[in-house]
């Protein structure tokens, strides 16, 4: 699980401070406010992964596309240093053994770190001025500056790095020195290889789908590989509990919609040749209603439809990136989707960083915390704005009944002066009609 991030100079965040994560994380505030850079830095050091770049900063094709350093930098001051971190919490201990020859062994045992890395501009690019790793015992710190790498304040050996959080398999001084650096970056990849991010805009519903057999990873940040993963679950025979039983993941599905008033059942079916890999979406939106296909149906429906498929596809204790999954829902369907990232929190062990606009899934979310439905201290809740280009965050101080305590003026907007405004209207034209 991450259990924090933190950026210095990184788009409209000056410094964003250290900002807790907890199981079910959510990000509110007006638009172009910062939210969704707090979670491209997430995707941005994922996508970088598997690259030969320093740091990735992405195509066309990539998770984000944050353009040039100059771009990313805050203020487009490329004399300032871009620094990013994150602590993460692992499920199992893992211990390392530090090593120089003969001097300095030592060996640990953890289940947590926290990193850093500082990157500056350089000419024509950009290069890695700082990496750190602490292991978050007694301020143990792995750490290559410069190109010295040094563990609590000792020094074990020289390096040069291969991107933002790891070394060239080279570096040597002594035989294996480099070992426990690797060992972290590896934990670094293996953590991200859990990240799933799901975009704002999902793909447009087909007609039909083709499915070749494959077993994607992921959904796709815009739910485009979702039938193929909703077809590869199947052959796998994935499932889920719901009712005190495991049941096929398209059948929670299902009962998710149904609860939604998003439609009555749900079916995936081969259509025409039974080997041409061939299927379609069939929806009832009522007992009695026609099966249509899911580009017949409304558009809530299938940009919400990726979001239950992620939830229940994604290997259990990942990491979900929501943006906006309460895109184009009725009310109702909004609070639902509180219940819906509880209930995958609790049962699945996932982590969920969600951005949205609605009201009415904090509402709910409020109310389940006042239930006991889920804990306080297993959610976090911010509130994000921008100040004269400068993104600013706030931490919404909630108790274990669900009321926050330190509610933004106009969160939501101005229900109370809309209401006022609203009835003292209606008087002053009753007030007409009554002189005419």
């Amino acid at each position: 699980m991450i259990t924090h991030i933190q950026m210095k100079n990184f788009k409209s965040w000056k410094d964003s401070g250290e900002v807790k994560l907890a199981p079910l994380t959510g990000f509110f505030g007006t638009n172009s406010s910062g939210k969704s850079s707090l979670l491209q830095m997430l995707l941005l050091l994922k996508q970088t992964i598997g690259t030969e770049e320093i740091i990735f900063f992405g195509d066309e094709n990539s998770l984000v596309n944050l353009g040039y350093f100059h771009e990313v930098i805050h203020g487009h001051n490329v004399e300032e240093s871009l620094e990013l971190g994150f602590g993460c919490k692992f499920p199992e201990s893992i211990t390392i053994r530090i090593t120089q020859g003969s001097l300095y062994p030592d060996e640990i045992t953890f289940d947590s770190f926290n990193f850093e890395t500082t990157l500056k501009k350089y000419g024509n690019s950009q290069d890695v001025s700082r990496i750190c790793y602490d292991i978050g015992r007694e301020n143990q710190k792995i750490k290559l500056e410069g190109n010295e790498i040094s563990y609590c304040g000792k020094r074990l050996f020289t390096g040069t790095y291969k991107n933002c959080y790891s070394l060239e398999e080279t570096t040597q001084a002594f035989p294996g020195s480099n070992k426990p650096f690797n060992l972290l970056s590896s934990k670094f990849e293996k953590l991200f290889s859990h990240v799933f991010p799901l975009g704002p805009t999902r793909v447009h519903p087909l007609r039909y789908y083709h499915w070749r057999g494959s077993h994607p990873e992921s959904i796709g940040q815009s739910g485009e590989k979702m039938i193929d993963s909703l077809l590869s679950a199947r052959l796998d025979q994935q499932t889920t509990f719901y009712n005190g039983k495991e049941v096929p993941i398209e059948i929670r599905i299902s009962t998710w919609l149904e609860k939604m008033d998003l439609a009555y059942s749900f079916l995936l079916i081969r259509i025409d040749d039974p080997n041409n890999g061939n299927y379609e979406i069939r929806i009832r939106k009522s007992p009695t209603s026609a099966a249509v296909t899911l580009a017949d149906m409304g558009c809530g429906l299938s940009q919400f439809l990726p979001v239950l498929v992620l939830c229940y596809y994604a290997p259990e204790g990942s990491t979900l990136i929501l943006e906006q999954p309460d895109n184009h829902l009725h009310p109702k369907a909004q609070a639902e989707i509180a219940d819906l990232l509880i209930e995958v929190v609790k049962e699945r062990k996932l982590q969920i960083l969600v951005e949205s606009h609605s009201e009415h899934l904090l509402n709910r979310l409020q109310r389940r915390i006042a239930e006991e439905k889920i804990n306080v201290d297993k959610t976090a809740l911010y509130f994000c704005r921008n100040d004269e280009g400068v993104s600013n965050i706030e931490r919404l101080e909630m108790d274990e009944f669900g009321n926050i305590k330190n509610w933004p003026e106009n969160f939501f907007g101005n229900e109370m002066g809309d209401l006022f405004a609203m009835t003292k209207a209606q008087s002053e034209r009753r007030k007409r009609m009554e002189g005419e």
